[in-house]
């Protein structure tokens, strides 16, 4: 406890004893003791509040990361949703349903694609113009 091996801790008491004598010290040190529990609970209360507030961020930074996850993934189907017709989804079966489905996901993705692509290409060309200069 602090460093404070057996020999300090006679020093201590002979140099306690002398001071503040025989009569005392037991109420000394017993207000001792108190002070260092009280100390010992404020510190753990602290600690414990420190980590609740913690865990609070840190689930409130995996719920905006799922939150951004969501908005993404529905703007995919989004696009999805559009390129199909509601109600001729309703007249199909499920196994249908499910193909059709896959299809606009592939179309869309490949519009994607087809469309970085065409990015790519035109911001290669645009530097191929520009070293030419």
């Amino acid at each position: 406890m602090f460093g404070i091996g057996i020999p300090e801790m006679i020093v201590i008491a002979a140099v306690a004893l002398v001071f503040i004598g025989p009569d005392k010290l037991p109420g000394v040190l017993r207000s001792i003791g108190k002070g260092l529990v009280e100390l010992k609970r404020a510190t753990s209360g602290v600690r414990s509040t420190v980590q609740d507030e913690m865990q609070k961020i840190e689930e409130e930074m995996e719920l905006n990361e799922v939150r951004q996850e969501a908005e993404d993934f529905q703007n995919d189907l989004g696009g999805v949703a559009n390129k199909i017709e509601p109600l001729s989804l309703s007249k199909m079966n499920s196994g249908e349903q499910f193909e059709k489905i896959a299809d606009a996901f592939e179309k869309t993705a490949k519009n994607k694609s087809n469309k970085k692509l065409r990015e790519i290409e035109n911001s290669e060309i645009t530097k191929d113009s520009s070293s030419k200069s």
